[in-house]
């Protein structure tokens, strides 16, 4: 009993073989893989495409490149692939190889991605073709794609990006190949199912859009990326006398900025208050140079970051990195008038004196700008003051000869003639001091020129000095009011969007 139930069922099992063999012998029978599958050549044969998209895999954005994991459904009508299925064991459905190399190939729409950068340009897998009793026909290949897509960063890392994939067939066109959207109980972007019904300009235009062209079913979400919408767009482009149809799926995403802001914002901003504070130290200290020097190097570093993730382009410069770039510049600066300034202290006066024109707009109007007050020169004694204290002893060689001779008064009473030898004494004394006290002026003299010379190259350095710390009050003033622009009307609206 057992055997004959074992038999009755290898029977059936070989009989349904057999059915399945005899259908597809009969579907091959005056087929050829070359002609296009429609019963009047006149009609375009309708090819319809759904885009699923799996995952997206990475986006270069120094070459401008999307790469993702997606397949793409093809669906047609080929009228030789009809059966009954009573007539072949109640079978419905039958698949063949999609390979190049098969020995019996159905005939296939040869749609290409346009914008591919992929090494062999078609970069689908050749999946089977699964054939229904009623014709229809259907290929799903899997595939990574890489295709052009044109990056904007001008708001990195808060930006967001639209990319399009571009379908068409390669060498039909309208009036052999009806290439449209299969938009029927799709998995939108809010991942509840939904049924996008075109937006036509016009009531009989060919061209039009749809809110939804990417079925997200097997989409599964990325670490860096948030998948934002998928519209898509059927265009009818004319080359010649021909039309050619055209499907445009775009798939918008935003840019996720948590990692960004923990690694590349919050240091920035750090960095830029670190400046703000370079500022506040005196130009001629030394911590000044050590800080700023470090300040700049970090924020070359971070500078180096941002432009190795951006493109080679000059239509858009990334907001960072024009902040970044002005980071650099105004701590430049500060640090070629800190060296100046500690130049200038081992310098001779005559070397290094300020112009009118820099004293008038560096000592004068800039300070008088910023609201700093002139601080005040190094005293010194002036010349005026020491000749006022000192007799002028060149006029003495004047009342030389008159030392001589006595000089009467008419009230004094008549003193005693004084002897010869002291008076010749006294002369003589009094002659070798007027000398002592001429070599006395000239030692003076000298050591008012020296007085003089180090008064002017203390004014010069002092001039100099406050000319370096209005530099560094402007910096101050322009940096903090840089930072606070930057930082409220670029960076937090888009991080209070991103994380609240």
């Amino acid at each position: 009993m057992f055997l004959l139930t074992f038999l009755c069922f290898l029977c059936g099992f070989v009989r349904s073989s057999v059915d399945e063999y005899r259908l597809l012998q009969s579907l091959k029978e005056n087929y050829d893989h070359f002609e296009r599958p429609v019963e009047n050549s006149s009609q375009p044969l309708d090819v319809h495409v759904r885009f699923l998209l799996n995952q997206i895999l990475d986006i270069d954005e120094k070459n401008q490149v999307m790469s993702i994991l997606a397949y793409v459904d093809y669906n047609w009508n080929d009228y030789k692939l009809r059966w009954d299925p009573k007539m072949y064991g109640g079978i419905t459905h039958t698949r063949f190889s999609g390979d190049e190399d098969a020995p019996f190939k159905l005939w296939r729409p040869d749609v290409l991605l346009f914008n591919s950068v992929s090494q062999s340009f078609d970069s689908t897998y050749s999946s089977r073709l699964i054939v229904s009793h009623t014709g229809d026909v259907q290929q799903n290949p899997p595939g990574i794609f890489r295709f052009i897509c044109k990056i904007d960063v001008t708001y990195y890392p808060f930006d967001k990006q639209t990319c399009f994939l571009k379908f068409g067939s390669w060498t039909y066109n309208g009036m052999y190949i009806n290439l449209d959207f299969l938009l029927k109980d799709m998995i939108g972007v809010s991942g509840s199912r939904v049924t996008v019904e075109p937006q036509r300009s016009e009531p009989d235009s060919q061209t039009y859009y749809v809110n939804e062209s990417i079925d997200l079913q097997v989409y599964m979400k990325n670490g860096e990326w948030d998948l934002i919408g998928t519209p898509g767009r059927r265009v009818v482009t004319a080359f010649g006398d021909d039309e050619y149809h055209e499907l445009y799926f775009y798939i918008h995403i935003q840019r996720r900025t948590l990692a960004y802001g923990i690694n590349l914002i919050i240091p920035s901003l750090v960095i830029s208050m670190m400046t703000v504070l370079g500022f506040t130290l005196p130009p001629d200290a030394c911590e000044k140079i050590t800080l700023e020097t470090t300040i700049l190097l970090s924020v070359i570093f971070f500078l180096q970051m941002v432009s190795s993730t951006s493109p080679p382009q000059s239509t858009a410069i990334p907001i960072l990195a024009a902040f970044f770039s002005c980071c650099l510049m105004l701590v430049a600066c500060s640090c070629v008038f800190t060296v100046l300034m500690l130049s200038l202290h081992h310098r001779k006066p005559e070397t290094h004196t300020m112009s009118p024109f820099m004293r008038k707009f560096f000592v004068e109007w800039l300070p008088y700008v910023l609201m700093m007050r002139t601080p005040d020169h190094p005293k010194a004694p002036k010349a005026k003051v020491i000749d006022k204290s000192i007799i002028p002893i060149h006029r003495l060689s004047t009342f030389m000869p008159m030392l001589n001779l006595p000089r009467p008064s008419q009230t004094a009473v008549p003193l005693k003639p004084r002897s010869n030898l002291s008076r010749n004494a006294c002369v003589l004394n009094f002659a070798r001091f007027c000398e002592e006290l001429m070599s006395v002026e000239s030692e003076i003299g000298k050591m008012l020129e020296k007085l003089d010379d180090d008064t002017k190259h203390e004014m010069l350095r002092s001039e100099w000095k406050f000319a370096a710390m209005a530099v560094d009050r402007l910096c101050l003033y322009l940096f903090s009011i840089f930072i606070t622009v930057s930082t409220c009307g670029l960076i937090m609206p888009h991080i209070t969007a991103n994380f609240l």
